[in-house]
């Protein structure tokens, strides 16, 4: 009888771990900030592949969507904090992200987040290398130089090359630190992933 009861205890226990891996204490936020996510990257991937002549209506309601969004993400991040991995799991934490990068219109908030992520990647509950691209963007919005060289100008050519660098012939270094691959491979990437949505 106590084999048995050992038993069940010791299922209960594997079944509970397994459980409580994936649980996340807002389950609700995690599927708003997967929703989200979903607009901004249907609203983004129509802007990118459509034909040149109607971009311009595209990129107005990718504006919109992001406006919309951000709202939202606000009322979020005011209630709860920085979305990290236990609040709503890897996936939602970078779908906050994702369209917190969006949210250039609003640089306070920007700001802000970034702050907040900081402290999250130093406790290793977000992704330090989405911090890089946050960083990035933030800075190019503040007018400063970018630190990791995520955000792009274009040549007359269409070659990709990053804006207004900090000490670039050390970027692979902090780009590694940070989780991220060279810059060379990653604006060549750039690079083919623009021919086919040609």
């Amino acid at each position: 009888m106590k084999l048995k009861t050992l038993m069940l205890v010791f299922i209960f226990f594997i079944v509970a771990k397994g459980y409580s891996q994936d649980a996340v204490l807002y389950p609700e936020v995690k599927k708003q900030l997967d929703s989200l996510a979903n607009l901004d990257v249907k609203a983004g991937r129509d802007m990118r592949t459509t034909k040149i002549e109607n971009r311009d209506s595209l990129r107005k309601i990718f504006r919109e969507t992001t406006v919309r969004n951000t709202e939202v993400l606000k009322q979020i991040f005011y209630k709860y904090g920085f979305p990290n991995y236990d609040k709503v799991g890897k996936e939602a934490s970078k779908n906050f992200w994702l369209c917190v990068q969006h949210s250039d219109h609003d640089l306070k908030f920007q700001q802000q987040v970034l702050k907040k992520m900081k402290v999250e990647v130093k406790r290793k509950k977000a992704d330090p290398s989405n911090y890089a691209w946050l960083t990035d963007r933030v800075n190019v919005n503040s007018g400063k130089s970018q630190i990791y060289g995520t955000q792009l100008d274009y040549k007359a050519d269409g070659t990709p090359i990053p804006k207004k660098l900090k000490d670039p012939e050390t970027v692979n270094d902090r780009r590694k630190e940070i989780g991220l691959e060279p810059i060379e491979d990653y604006l060549e990437f750039v690079k083919e992933a623009q021919k086919q949505n040609l």
